[in-house]
Order: C-alpha cells, then structure tokens, then sequence
C-alpha cells in the first residue's frame, strides 16, 4: 500500500431521506498510485463529488473505506486536509471578493493568513502563482483576469497547502475551450512535477489529455477503468463514415437491414449527397459490401472511412448499459 497515493476498499455511501435511501456510492474500489493522474468521469448525479469529499475526510462513508497514504480516512477525518489532501470543488470555489482588487501575490498572501496556511506566505503564494504560469501577472488584479486565469489562481490558493494529493473536483467546468487548455497545461505540469491528481470530469477531451487511467462512474458503480486508450479498445466496435451521392435516406434504411451494423449515429445531407455515421462490430462489415450496396440502390461512393470508436462514443455505450460489454480492466 506504501506505492499507492489512495486505495478505496469496497466504499458505500448511502444518504437516507423520508421516503427513500439514496445510494451514491456501491461497492467501490480502485486505487492511485503516487504520481499518478486519475480521472473519474461519469454524468451528473453518478456520485464523483460524493467520493472526492469522502477522500477528503469531510464525509463519512456508510461502509468499507479509504486509505490517504496508507492512513484510514475514517480515523484520518478532516486532518486528511491538513495532511495530505488539497481539495478543489470548482462548484462551490469563488475568488475572495475582499481581496480581488489587490495585486495577485497579495491575494494569495491574504488567502493563506484567513485559511491560516502556515510557512512562509510569499514564498508559497510565488511558488504557487509560477505553478500556475501566472507569475508575470503578479501585480494585476484578480477582478481583471479571464475566466481561466480566475481558475488557475484558484488552483493556486489549492497549491499554497503544499499537499502531495490534489483533488480536483471538475476543475474546468463551465470554461470555454482556451480557458480550458490552459488549465489543463497547469495540471499537466503539476502531475511532471510528481502530484498526485485525482479529478472528475464530464469532459472525455480533458480525460484522455489529462489521465494516465480512468473510471467511468454511472449510478454510484464502476463500469469501466483503464486507460483512455484501454477503455476505447473494451469496445469490439469500429465507426464507419460513408458518403453517397446524389441525396438519398433510402440508402440509410438499407445500411440498417446490415447484421452487424449495430447503430446508425449520425445521418446528414450535405451539398453532394448524404453522409451516414454508423457503428459496426469491428471487422465484419467490408468497404466492398457497402460500396456494393450503395452500387445497388444507384448511388456512388464518395467517401468510406473506419476508425476507432471516441472515449465519448464508449462512454455513451457504456452508460446505455451495453450488455456485451466488458465492465473493468482492473
């Protein structure tokens, strides 16, 4: 257990209400090794926010537990923050309205003395604010930062604690694409620079960027683990893109009538014919029955191509229960 960061033995968290029990968590376990990015991915609702305040000492599981560098959280409670844990929850996180129209390295010195960081605050709020890559906007106020740079300082306040675990609950929520990337380069670095980072995620862009491994999250149960790349390969589907022409929504229908083509994903009339998106079992649907088929009804192939199926595709199929597939790698 010395290796792992977290382990999670068999974690239930069960909220009672009047008139049913809610069951966030059932069964869960998996654990991060130290160094290691894992992301936890799943829709709203499927219990991510619930496990990272577990992991974090601030909520009690129901059964089994967690370990936080070979300590139990449950005996751990809320020192797992003041020893080993930097807990970040882009919901419920706002910049200290008091301090945004000062100087950004006097925010942060602000910050660590009400939080009562101890150490020496300007030397962590520089080392924090170089993490981040904001370090050359030291002297600017925080209320004139974009909506990234807002959320890297707010990263910064979370690296000031100089914890080995960062846990980051949905950390680029709401965020346009830029703002994104940005964040995701600071959390890169960090993980170079050895943290340990668990976060949460609806974004499958930002998991296969960000993660070594993941675990797809649905209804408070692990339905996938791996890495982006592994989960991906669970699928024994492929995506095959073809476009005919001229228009016609007939040749669609008989694209349905194939055995192993399983979906039709998408369907779009373009300026030169019609483009079909459909999902198939990995190798039994040849480009010369299609080109076949398409020869049949009249039309002309313009495009055929095979890929491999999106980390979104795979969690869209996972999600929808496919009883065909796979449930863990680990």
């Amino acid at each position: 257990m010395q290796s792992k960061a977290i382990v999670v033995d068999h974690l239930w968290k069960i909220y009672t209400g009047r008139e049913k029990n809610i069951v966030a968590l059932r069964d869960v376990s998996f654990s991060v090794s130290k160094g290691e990015v894992v992301g936890v991915l799943g829709p709203n609702g499927a219990g991510k926010t619930t496990l990272c305040l577990i992991l974090s000492g601030l909520l009690e599981p129901t059964k089994g537990t967690a370990y936080i560098m070979g300590e139990d959280v449950k005996e751990l409670k809320r020192k797992a923050c003041e020893k080993y844990v930097a807990l970040y929850l882009a919901e419920h996180m706002r910049l200290w309205n008091a301090f945004i129209r000062l100087p950004a390295l006097k925010y942060l010195e602000a910050v660590g003395a009400i939080r009562c960081i101890e150490g020496d605050l300007k030397k962590k709020a520089e080392e924090a604010l170089k993490k981040v890559g904001l370090w050359e906007w030291r002297n600017e106020w925080p209320s004139r930062f974009s909506a990234g740079m807002k959320r890297k300082l707010m990263i910064a306040e979370t690296l000031m604690y100089e914890l080995p675990i960062l846990i980051l609950d949905e950390p680029t929520v709401h965020l346009d694409p830029a703002s994104c990337i940005e964040v995701w380069d600071v959390l890169k670095e960090l993980a170079r620079s050895g943290k340990t980072i668990l976060l949460t995620t609806q974004n499958m862009e930002e998991a296969e960027y960000l993660c070594d491994r993941i675990l797809l999250l649905s209804k408070g149960n692990i339905i996938a683990s791996g890495s982006p790349h592994e989960v991906k390969k669970l699928m024994k589907y492929e995506k095959i893109t073809v476009k005919v022409s001229p228009r016609s929504r007939e040749f669609v229908r008989l694209l349905e009538k194939i055995e192993d083509i399983v979906e039709v994903m998408q369907v779009k009339d373009v300026e030169d014919g019609t483009l079909a998106v459909v999902r198939s079992i990995k190798g039994s649907v040849e480009p010369s029955t299609l080109v076949k088929l398409a020869k049949s009804a009249g039309l002309k192939v313009l495009l055929l191509s095979y890929e491999e199926l999106s980390l979104s595709d795979a969690f869209r199929i996972l999600l929808k229960g496919d009883k065909n597939e796979n449930k863990d790698l680990a």
